[in-house]
């Protein structure tokens, strides 16, 4: 499954790169940016933003404890985003998906039983999708950059798993029930810098697998 997975977003992006290369080349000939009205995001903008996010720890630390070993992988997200077929005020409004990834586990080495020292650890997976809107305001939004902000709305779905190498019977006291499916919302801001026409880095500080997601994007 998960190589079916990469295989798709590899033809994906294979396009989106693709694409961008005849962009750039219409670009380096006529002089022009592809944005129809001068901004780097206009009525005919697609999007796939490829983002690395840091924060978030709160999930999994709460209420443990002192005397534990947290650890956590960087989150992993892919959102796309097409512009609404009219402009909206003073600007566009983007609309798409959003998919994340995290992992993480906390660890507990100090476990006495019958004068022997064990350990037990926790361990969390957490996967996000959620339909996102984006406001990009014209004001901001210029012809290779912008800032822009939005909302996103959907549910995390929370897996967990628990461990132990002690011998006490009654070692699962300290386990958690802490799988589960939640719904989530929150908002967010983000700016985008265009190095080329068609490929740009973005940062974002907002609620989802992560507080601070950075990334690239591509734009066809």
């Amino acid at each position: 499954m998960k190589k079916a997975i990469l295989f798709v977003l590899a033809l994906i992006l294979l396009s989106v790169i693709t694409n961008a290369s005849e962009s750039d080349k219409i670009h380096l000939r006529t002089g022009k940016s592809s944005a129809k009205n001068g901004t780097c995001f206009d009525e005919g903008s697609h999007l796939i933003n490829l983002g690395v996010g840091f924060g978030g720890g709160s999930y999994y630390s709460r209420g443990l404890g002192n005397g534990y070993v947290y650890s956590s992988l960087p989150a992993f997200s892919i959102t796309y985003e097409q512009c609404w077929p009219k402009k909206l005020g003073p600007g566009y409004l983007g609309i798409g998906a959003y998919a994340g990834y995290k992992t993480a586990h906390s660890r507990y080495d100090n476990y006495y039983y019958q004068g022997n020292k064990y350990y037990y650890e926790h361990r969390w997976n957490y996967m996000l999708f959620a339909a996102r809107a984006v406001y990009h305001w014209d004001v901001l939004n210029s012809k290779n950059a912008e800032v822009y902000g939005g909302a996103l709305v959907g549910f995390r779905i929370t897996t967990y798993s628990y461990s132990s190498n002690s011998t006490d019977p009654d070692v699962n006291f300290n386990k958690r029930n802490d799988s589960g499916f939640f719904p989530v919302g929150s908002l967010f801001a983000g700016a985008r810098w265009y190095f080329v026409p068609n490929i740009a880095l973005f940062g974002e500080a907002g609620y989802g697998v992560s507080y601070l997601t950075a990334g690239v994007t591509f734009k066809w």
